[in-house]
This record gives C-alpha cells, sequence and structure tokens, in this order.
C-alpha cells in the first residue's frame, strides 16, 4: 500500500481556507464588512480552486477529503455567528446551522469508523454549500441588501439543512454500526 503525498497544493489551499476564518471573522467584528467579503470570496475562491486541482491532477488524498469540509464549515460558522453577534443574523439562524453541522460532525464520523473512510460531499452537498456561501455573501452587504439578504440567508438554510437530510439518508447504512 503507497502513502499517500499529504503535503500538496489542494491541502495547503485548505489550510489557508482554515487560517483565513479568524481574518473574516475579525474583520466582521470590526465592521469591516467589504473587507471581510473579499477575504471571504478569497477563501471561496480557494475552495473551488482546491477541489479542481485535487480531482483534475489526482491530488485527492483523506486528509484533503477531511480538511476540505472542515474549512468551509468552520468559515460558514464563524462568519454565522459573527452576524449574529452584530445583530445581521438572528440566533434561531445560528443555532440552526452548529446544530446541522454538529449532526454532519458525528455522521461523518460514525461513516468514518465503520467504513475506514471519508465519505467525500456529493454534487447536491455541493450545490447546498454554493447556494449557502453565496447567501452568506449577502449578508457583508446587510446594509445595502436589507431586508432581501434575510430571504437569501433562508433559502440557504433550507438547501443546508436539505442537505444534511440527504447525506443522512444516502449513508444510514453506515451510520448505523452493522
Amino acid at each position: 500500500m503507497q502513502k499517500e503525498k499529504i503535503v500538496n497544493i489542494p491541502n495547503i489551499l485548505a489550510m489557508i481556507r482554515l487560517l483565513l476564518v479568524p481574518v473574516v471573522f475579525m474583520l466582521i467584528m470590526k465592521d469591516r464588512y467589504i473587507v471581510a467579503l473579499v477575504v471571504f470570496l478569497l477563501a471561496c475562491f480557494t475552495d473551488l480552486a482546491d477541489g479542481y486541482i485535487a480531482r483534475h491532477y489526482g491530488l485527492i488524498t483523506q486528509l484533503g477529503t477531511f480538511l476540505d469540509p472542515l474549512a468551509d464549515k468552520c468559515m460558514a460558522v464563524f462568519v454565522i455567528v459573527a452576524f449574529t453577534i452584530k445583530g445581521v443574523l438572528p440566533l434561531w439562524v445560528t443555532i440552526v446551522i452548529f446544530t446541522k453541522e454538529f449532526l454532519m460532525l458525528v455522521g461523518g464520523l460514525l461513516v468514518a469508523k465503520n467504513t475506514r473512510r471519508v465519505q467525500p460531499s456529493n454534487l447536491f452537498g455541493k450545490i447546498a454549500a454554493f447556494v449557502f456561501n453565496a447567501s452568506i455573501a449577502t449578508c457583508f452587504l446587510h446594509a445595502y441588501l436589507d431586508p432581501f439578504y434575510r430571504w437569501f440567508i433562508y433559502i440557504g438554510l433550507a438547501g443546508s439543512v436539505a442537505s444534511l437530510i440527504q447525506y443522512a439518508l444516502r449513508n444510514k447504512n453506515d451510520i448505523i454500526d452493522k
């Protein structure tokens, strides 16, 4: 069995995305919404780039399969928390996201434990993540998009919850220990 090369461009891009999480959080907390949006979009670009590079050049690793969604989830959760603290989003949105991400984490760990592999995201999950990230992006412009940004968040949230349900149904046999 050949060892995976874990230090590669996709994994480095995922690590950069993780490092951008506190930067975006602090920019939001300092009301630097436009700069925070630019950094957030840069993080989104690294997500697209690392996925493309990993698939195109055969650089998919178990570490990358874990790091990529971790970076995405950390960014989404911390941005949602920051916007909740700033009063841009209601607390219940944060509670729903935390619950959804916690259930995804538990489900992912159970699948990994029972199958000895990390379950990658499918097209439905990728579309839901894109819609949710796009809806989060509207929050950075809340002063200009009020009240419409809230509707975008609710649509993104619905897609995110639907993604959780789809993941659970798709992996129900691997979540339950046999």
